[in-house]
Formats: C-alpha cells, structure tokens, sequence
C-alpha cells in the first residue's frame, strides 16, 4: 500500500490468516505455520489485521486477508526471492494465455499460463461449505508440472514483467491439458481494492 507514510501488512488468505471467518483482530500469525509444526511463542511474525468475510450463500469475488508484522521481524517489500523485485501492478485484466509465476510454500517457484479470466460459477470446498466465486482467473502449470498443490494458498501470481497479477486460493489435482490439475485465483486489482490497500515495492 503506497501513501504518503505506508504501514506494510502480509497480505496473504482469509482461510489462511482468519481460519475462514473465524479470527479476530489481533490473533497471533505464525510463520512457520501451525500445520508446519509452528509454535506461538516462538514462531510468531504478526497479528491478524482485517480480512474479508467468506460469504456460504455466495458469490465470492475474493479470498483474502492483512496482517500487521511485529516490530524486530525482519522483511524486504517487494522481493520475490531468487526473482527480483515487483515492478508494480497489472492494470487491466490479464489476457488468455499468458505466462505467469508463482513462488509457494508447497512448490516453490512454478511456471504456468492463464487458461480463463472472468470465470464464474469457481466453487470451492471449504469448512464452511462449498462456496461459489465468480470473476475469477484459472491457470494450469506449464513443462508437465502443476502450477500449485496444497499449501501454496496464499501466494502472489505475477506475469514475465514481474508485475502482480493475482493471489491464488484454490486449486486442484486433476484437469488442464497437461492433466495436473488446475489454481484458482483471485485478480490482485479486485483484492486490493476490496482490503483498499496498494501494492508496497
């Protein structure tokens, strides 16, 4: 988010950071996380900040949440590790059959290119339920790999300009024309304008 004294926040899933609706401002975010043997004293980076709620009667434009970094935590803003630096933001809609990136928990960095933007009818399984999203973008991995498996919600999709493009929150094993499966993610101009932040770099 850039104004004029900006405040960095982790952007990162509502069904990551809020458990699906169920946080509250100020609950302890961990890194490593709790499913990756996390501690809270220990391993604490933050505290939840805002999220948008998940709606089960749906339909869903964004899957997203913001964190506040705990002071002593050390981070670079803008830096995609062994990539380089974010040059900004994608300004319109992706076009089909672009070639984007992503760096994430599970699969590390991973090439794939958009199969579908402004996808409607994306349904989701969840806690809460099955959610429906709409206005959505689908890729699927490039060189016979997938683009995500679990645990890489979360991540920033950027574009061969290193501009960001969406956040991923969702995926799948199975379909694509290299059948490993297809991500879900959310255009990143909707999420920022919903959580109304900016992009810091």
């Amino acid at each position: 988010m850039r104004t004029h004294n900006p405040i960095p926040r982790i952007l990162s899933n509502n069904h990551v950071l809020a458990d699906e609706n169920s946080g509250r401002k100020g609950d302890a975010i961990l890194q490593p996380g709790v499913y990756d043997k996390g501690q809270r004293g220990r391993d604490k980076i933050g505290s939840l900040d805002s999220f948008i709620r998940l709606n089960p009667s749906g339909p869903n434009y964004v899957d997203c949440a913001l964190a506040t970094i705990d002071e002593g935590i050390p981070f670079e803003t803008g830096l995609l590790k062994g990539v380089g630096q974010i040059t900004g933001t994608v300004g319109d809609l992706p076009a089909e059959n672009e070639a984007v990136h992503k760096i994430g928990r599970t699969t590390g960095l991973t090439n794939g290119r958009i199969l579908a933007f402004e996808l409607d009818n994306v349904v989701v399984s969840y806690d809460l339920g099955n959610l429906r999203f709409d206005s959505q973008i689908e890729i699927e991995g490039a060189d016979d790999e997938p683009f995500s498996l679990g645990g890489d919600s979360g991540s920033l999709i950027y574009d061969n300009q290193r501009q960001a493009t969406a956040l991923l929150f969702a995926g799948g094993d199975h379909g694509g024309k290299n059948g490993k499966g297809l991500t879900y993610a959310n255009p990143i101009q909707r999420v920022f304008d919903e959580l109304d932040v900016k992009l810091l770099y």
